[in-house]
């Protein structure tokens, strides 16, 4: 196990505001300039409405990289959400050019400033706590909340965060309803909460910070599980240490944690449920064992049909 002077250093972090498309390509190279030769790994988000990303590296190349990324990117102090894993989560720096940071389709207007309510870390537990009747509102995909959730949280039980807003639609929550919304750092729920606005609710509240921030002060309480993370780290548990439970289906990619032996080459892996339901060739380590399992079954299903037309 590393010491804790080796450990590596990750953070996520999002800003929204103005970045003039015309420069978004001029900011990517400065900020991979600023990151050459130093230990930092991840990806970063580029768009007109703002920047997101993870990033990991040694701790010292991190700390230097905040306030430089803060610099560069223009929009203001920047909140970083910190972890820990014992090994690099990410194999290289990559910046995309996106034309938004996270996608709903609202791009704008939280460029302009139009934000949701907050609640901090504190005031969410409290709230969770009281008596007061309260909607609580993943608005993550379904396989992110399948590993970890608010206790009694609503599933909206979708694919991507692009169906957001036909959920809302549908949902048949009052629109006179206090909602507490929450997801993994914060920055889905900044545009879900301006969604659910337009479409008429007007009580609505946002975890500040997200899951990683509630667990960060109220580990072991209210949320039930691990939290999803976007590295190969998978999931951090309730201390947010990486997890030891899940790896990544090589199938889907998705967070997996079923153990078994490849029926190819009897190596060891961990899958996920939805793959070991969905038919032949899934109880294998890749998609390398899968597909020359099936290649074989085609084989013999061919060799099958010629002997039963020979006369």
């Amino acid at each position: 196990m590393a010491t804790k002077s080796e450990l590596i250093h990750v953070t996520a972090f999002y800003k929204f505001g103005k970045l003039p498309l015309a420069a978004l390509n001029m900011l990517r190279d400065r900020i991979i300039e600023r990151v050459e030769g130093s230990s930092v790994r991840g990806l970063i988000l580029l768009a007109p409405e703002g920047c997101n990303g993870t990033i990991a590296g040694l701790p010292e190349d991190i700390e230097a990289f905040k306030p430089d990324l803060e610099s560069l990117v223009g929009l203001g102090p920047i909140i970083f959400k910190d972890s820990e894993a014992e090994r690099q989560p990410f194999r290289r720096f990559k910046i995309d050019l996106r034309k938004e940071i996270v996608t709903l389709g609202v791009p704008d207007r939280l460029a302009e400033g139009v934000t949701g309510q907050y609640l901090t870390a504190a005031q969410w537990h409290a709230a969770l706590k009281g008596d007061e009747k309260v909607y609580v509102l993943d608005t993550r995909n379904t396989y992110e909340v399948e590993i970890g959730r608010f206790k009694n949280a609503i599933d909206p039980c979708i694919g991507k965060f692009s169906e957001f807003p036909d959920y809302v639609a549908r949902s048949g929550i009052p629109k006179d309803a206090k909602v507490l919304m929450y997801c993994t750092g914060g920055i889905r729920c900044e545009k879900a909460s301006v969604e659910m606005e337009r479409q008429g609710y007007s009580n609505v509240y946002q975890l500040q910070g997200g899951i990683l921030k509630y667990l960060e002060d109220f580990p072991e309480q209210c949320f039930d599980g691990e939290c999803f993370v976007f590295d190969h780290r998978v999931a951090v548990d309730q201390h947010l240490q990486p997890s030891r439970q899940y790896k990544l289906c090589p199938h889907c990619g998705n967070p997996a944690k079923q153990q078994i032996s490849c029926a190819k080459c009897g190596t060891g892996a961990l899958v996920c449920d939805h793959c070991l339901t969905a038919g032949k060739f899934r109880n294998t380590c890749s998609k390398n064992c899968a597909a020359h399992l099936e290649r074989v079954a085609m084989r013999a299903a061919s060799a099958r049909a010629a002997q039963a037309i020979v006369p």
